[in-house]
């Protein structure tokens, strides 16, 4: 895995260094003018082309500060504010509509709907409870603005608590991009035993040939979430509690089940995409490219739940009875090949063929009556899939299908969605 994990860093430094421009000598007869220091002044014919910029002295506007999500819809910077901005300045940045919070930030939430939209043909790390602000890898945008921006996002939590999110981006060049951000929280919460910790670490790079055949982007992200587990209040606690007694409006004295316990998921991912257009024809009247692309990513994670004592009243009898640590991990690589072609008539067709690694398991065996019970998983699976798009008469056409094709998972999915315009 060392060995993958410095490809990643190789490539994304590859970029980099493709990615500067080289200096320009000045002539002989002309001094050297000072002015105005961008990163993206049209320079060229292709940053004007793309920036719509005639006028060296122009000040870039802000829908020239562009947001790239991981499906390549391209958005621009919002700086009005509106209740719909409301609804997003939460620990988790964005609408918590069919969520109910539990009473301390950065813990989980009661979900009230459910999510069509999971495709995936791999089986992911448990404790889904503690994943709410974990960020996949649809979670993180890429970035292409004028000038340097900066995003600031700071907020108070519980009792002693601060919540902060720090952002900047920067074009070194029209053609690459680099941001980097982080997202801390902490938070003492009202009820005892109920700290919650978390960090989320994210940088990002985009990269764009100056012929637009080659393009490539990436990521790399940290993540730590840390709770204190208290397993929720007392019988006689919670009749204190639904009293409404003034003498527990302070919710500190109330007495919850576990005063020892705490869990951890704790995770880092590489990831890469990058493609190469053999054809990239584009007029008025017609389109046609054929593109061949590439996705590689690493994930390693991990959860663990850690206990000084066994609470056999709540979890039954238990292997041990004191010094309880249970640590479930996941390794998985994944690599896939795009075959992309589109014209105006047929649209867009994407045929894929994947690859995945997975590593996933706990940190001991069990022997239970005499039969031992493996703690590991580990395997590859094949896969191959597609997908297809089109805007016809005012419909937009969207079409899935993945399958394993080897592998110790079976799996298979079959996605169709039409949106009017």
């Amino acid at each position: 895995m060392n060995k993958i994990v410095l490809s990643f860093f190789c490539l994304l430094l590859f970029n980099a260094l493709n990615a500067q421009n080289t200096p320009r000598e000045l002539p002989e007869s002309k001094a050297p003018k000072t002015e105005e220091q961008d990163s993206l002044k049209p320079q060229s014919k292709l940053s004007k082309a793309v920036f719509g910029k005639d006028k060296e002295d122009e000040k870039p506007k802000i829908q020239d500060y562009l947001i790239i999500s991981h499906e390549n819809d391209t958005t621009f910077v919002d700086t009005t504010l509106s209740v719909k901005k409301d609804y997003k300045f939460n620990y988790l940045r964005k609408d918590n509509f069919g969520l109910i919070a539990f009473s301390n930030l950065g813990q989980t939430y009661n979900s009230l709907t459910y999510n069509f939209q999971s495709t995936d043909l791999v089986p992911n790390l448990g404790a889904r409870a503690r994943h709410f602000n974990y960020m996949e890898i649809e979670d993180i945008n890429y970035y292409r603005v004028p000038t340097p921006l900066t995003e600031l996002m700071y907020k108070t939590a519980f009792e002693q608590g601060q919540l902060l999110d720090a952002f900047f981006t920067v074009n070194t060049s029209p053609r690459f991009n680099f941001s980097i951000a982080y997202k801390g929280m902490r938070s003492i919460g009202k009820y005892q035993h109920i700290i919650t910790s978390t960090g989320n670490f994210r940088f990002t790079s985009n990269y764009r040939s100056e012929n637009d055949r080659y393009q490539a982007r990436g990521h790399i992200v940290t993540q730590d979430l840390y709770n204190e587990e208290n397993g929720g209040l007392q019988d006689e606690s919670i009749e204190y509690f639904e009293s409404g007694d003034e003498e527990f409006i302070d919710r500190s004295i109330l007495e919850v089940n576990f005063e020892d316990a705490e869990s951890m998921l704790k995770a880092k991912r590489f990831h890469l995409e990058h493609s190469y257009a053999f054809i990239n024809q584009k007029d008025s009247l017609s389109r046609n490219n054929l593109s061949l692309g590439q996705v590689v990513s690493f994930e390693d994670k991990y959860f663990e739940y850690s206990q000084s004592s066994a609470e056999t009243d709540i979890f039954g009898e238990a292997f041990k009875s004191s010094s309880l640590q249970d640590r479930a991990t996941l390794e998985h690589f994944h690599n896939q090949f795009q075959l992309n072609y589109s014209n105006n008539i047929l649209g867009d067709v994407q045929f894929d063929l994947g690859y995945d690694n997975y590593n996933y398991g706990y940190d001991k065996i069990v022997v239970l009556n005499g039969t031992t019970i493996t703690n590991r998983i580990k395997g590859d699976i094949l896969s191959a899939g597609g997908k297809y798009h089109k805007q016809y008469k005012g419909f937009d056409l969207l079409g899935e299908v993945g399958l394993n094709v080897s592998g110790d998972f079976d799996g298979n999915f079959l996605k169709a969605q039409a949106s009017s315009n």
